[in-house]
């Protein structure tokens, strides 16, 4: 996609001069379909007015222009009537001879102000359609990220081979030299060429603990290198886990340096002879995947493992048994067990440190598990639990074939592991019989999706910036079956309507159950609204409110208007999708009762902010209500302004849904 011209996103708008009779311009915006009028001197543009602020001037009556400047010079302008002169928009000149592309960055930046297109003359051209004109960048831009990132795929994945051959080669050539190393310190150990001295004897053991985590790490490249090139052969048979348990322990005492015991702690569920832990894979393997898993608890426990407690949860849900690494210290960075994607070679900047220390476990160890775990069918993932509790999971599923059919009670939130959403997030995930698994990036939920059986992944809208990220992972995770659900906070509420997702939920809200049991219809994103402010007719009102400013702030339309025959004559022209009540407004009973009079205005949805208006409304039966008592809230508080901010928003989209399918 190629950018158009600038003249391409030129919109026209009525224009007139600076001395003409403001019921002329209110003509020539309602005859045109326009929002605003463009007021010109010797075909310069001086000033826009908004068709608030025409409704303004026709209603107040002429009084002695003040001077506006302008380019040097000064100017006539209309006074702006109400409490004090109501600003204009601020004006920007763009020249016809900018390109589309600068002209976008320009725009971006200044996005309050409303900007009018020039020739070389200064003269007025039109109002530049800035919504059109970034929608267009946007897409341009996301087409190239795309191409750029398909591009370094296919050079990742060649040199990705090329190196894993090379690690391959290495590792088998370190793997003689050690086992040498541990058959000798043996013989040593076991007094086989004589008596060692004490000393001598803790050498020769950390001899041995140094050289069984070189070879393993030599094991994990090996292993890693024939997965890549698909040569890793598994043999899946029936394993019981409890039979393999000791073993699985016994390696990851040896690997932390600790002495092996007669006895091990058990997880109690696999003490019950007549319900057995039992599943299908390579019994190797998931030892392999378990030894690991056990020495990174056993490593947190210190004190040579001897908590009697298991290291190790195990939890069977469904056709599904989770393997948790619980009780892990407050002071680990989970953030460095988040899944990795294997590339070669590896940049300094993104190789992740060891977690704790090396007896946990290397991460490339970590990332075998993961491979191996996909091998099945299964994945380690982060799972939160106990609201802010994060433990790695080893997901595997009982049988290849349970893999395929899947439960589907998975959800994956991609969000900071720090997140104040995450207690919100997993007592309603909890609630709902869902398990609650996270990560930090995009990147890494497509994996997660590829393996597992998701319902749906949530992504935290954290700023606009990830807008851009979001068609390339849609894309991605167009194979699977996934619900793509975006959780929106109040103060981004604007993208609502904008984001390439399944769904699009305010946050924090209630209704995440209902979107994933029974997704509704989509709702209008509130910038798509077009609202029927009905203002205090009073002119001496001082109340002292956040409406209707707080529409403005959502990126609604705002038809302010104090007079109802002036409603209807708004609602023939605009046809808004709902009507607000000011809550200021001293008698509603009154006020709706004149309001009632006309039909047009009757069939507008209204939304009563005070309980007072609420009753008042639902006297009349012509009137369709929707109750939103946010003005006799507290708004003081943080918490609550955005609560209330979300109830205000859900309530005009549904108000304005119903509106939709009542014409219908």
């Amino acid at each position: 996609m190629v950018w158009l011209p600038l003249s391409e996103f030129i919109r026209a708008a009525p224009t007139g001069s600076t001395t003409g009779d403001p019921s002329r311009w209110l003509d020539a915006c309602l005859a045109n379909d326009a929002d605003c009028v463009v007021l010109l001197e010797h075909q310069m543009p001086i000033q826009v007015l908004t068709l608030r602020h025409l409704m303004q001037l026709v209603r107040t009556p002429a009084t002695a222009a003040p001077r506006h400047h302008f380019g040097g010079h000064s100017h006539p302008t209309c006074p702006l009537p109400g409490t004090g002169d109501t600003p204009s928009p601020p004006l920007r000149m763009m020249p016809l001879t900018v390109s589309a592309a600068a002209a976008a960055q320009q725009v971006a930046a200044d996005l309050d102000c409303c900007w009018l297109v020039i020739d070389e003359q200064q003269h007025y051209q039109g109002v530049l359609d800035t919504a059109r004109l970034l929608a267009t960048a946007v897409t341009i831009l996301t087409s190239q990220e795309v191409s750029a990132a398909q591009q370094e795929t296919v050079a990742e994945t060649q040199t990705s081979k090329s190196n894993t051959a090379l690690l391959t080669y290495l590792g088998h050539e370190l793997k003689t030299p050690l086992t040498s190393l541990l058959g000798l310190s043996s013989l040593l150990k076991i007094g086989r060429l004589g008596d060692l001295t004490p000393r001598q004897e803790r050498y020769i053991g950390l001899i041995q603990q140094h050289c069984r985590r070189l070879a393993a790490w030599v094991n994990t490249l090996i292993d890693l290198g024939r997965i890549d090139s698909g040569t890793l052969n598994l043999i899946p048979q029936m394993v019981n886990v409890g039979d393999l348990w000791s073993e699985a322990y016994h390696q990851a005492m040896l690997r932390v340096g600790h002495e092996p015991t007669a006895a091990y702690p058990r997880p109690a569920i696999l003490d019950d002879e007549a319900h057995p832990i039992t599943l299908v894979a390579d019994q190797t393997r998931l030892q392999q995947m378990l030894s690991c898993l056990i020495q990174t608890a056993l490593a947190a426990q210190g004190a040579g493992g001897a908590d009697p407690r298991s290291p190790l949860g195990i939890t069977l849900w469904d056709d599904w048994v989770a393997f948790t690494v619980e009780r892990l210290d407050e002071t680990l960075p989970l953030e460095q067990l988040a899944q990795t994607v294997l590339t070669f070679p590896f940049p300094e900047s993104s190789v992740p440190s060891t977690p704790i220390s090396a007896e946990m476990g290397h991460w490339l160890e970590w990332l075998l598990v993961r491979k191996l775990a996909q091998q099945h069918q299964g994945e380690l993932v982060l799972m939160v639990r106990a609201a802010r509790q994060i433990c790695p999971t080893l997901l595997m599923p009982v049988t290849p074939a349970s893999a395929a059919r899947g439960s589907r009670r998975f959800l994956l939130v991609v969000a900071p592991l720090d997140h104040h959403s995450l207690p919100t997030l997993w007592q309603q995930a909890n609630q709902l019989s869902y398990h609650l698994l996270i990560t930090a990036n995009l990147k890494d939920a497509v994996e997660v999706a590829t393996h597992l059986p998701l319902q749906a992944v949530l992504v935290l809208m954290q700023s606009p910036s990830q807008l851009a990220e979001l068609p390339p992972w849609q894309l991605a995770l167009a194979n699977t079956d996934s619900l793509t659900i975006a959780l929106v906070p109040p103060q981004l509420s604007a993208l609502l309507g904008e984001l390439p997702l399944d769904r699009e939920l305010l946050w924090p809200t209630e209704r995440l159950g209902s979107v994933l049991l029974q997704p509704p219809a989509s709702l209008p994103a509130p910038n798509r609204l077009t609202i029927l402010y009905l203002r205090s007719p009073e002119p001496s009102s001082t109340h002292d409110s956040k409406f209707p400013h707080i529409f403005h702030d959502f990126g609604c339309r705002v038809l302010e208007v104090d007079d109802v025959e002036q409603a209807s004559l708004l609602n023939r022209v605009w046809q808004p999708d709902v009507a607000v009540l000011d809550p200021a407004i001293a008698s509603p009973t009154a006020y709706l009762q004149n309001l009632s009079r006309f039909p047009q205005l009757t069939s507008l949805p209204l939304i009563t902010l005070t309980m007072t208006a609420t009753q008042a409304a639902h006297a009349i039966a012509a009137l369709s209500v929707f109750p939103c008592l946010v003005e006799e809230s507290a708004w003081n508080m943080p918490d609550t302004n955005d609560r209330l901010t979300t109830w205000l928003i859900q309530v005009l989209q549904v108000a304005a849904t119903s509106s939709s399918q009542t014409q219908d």
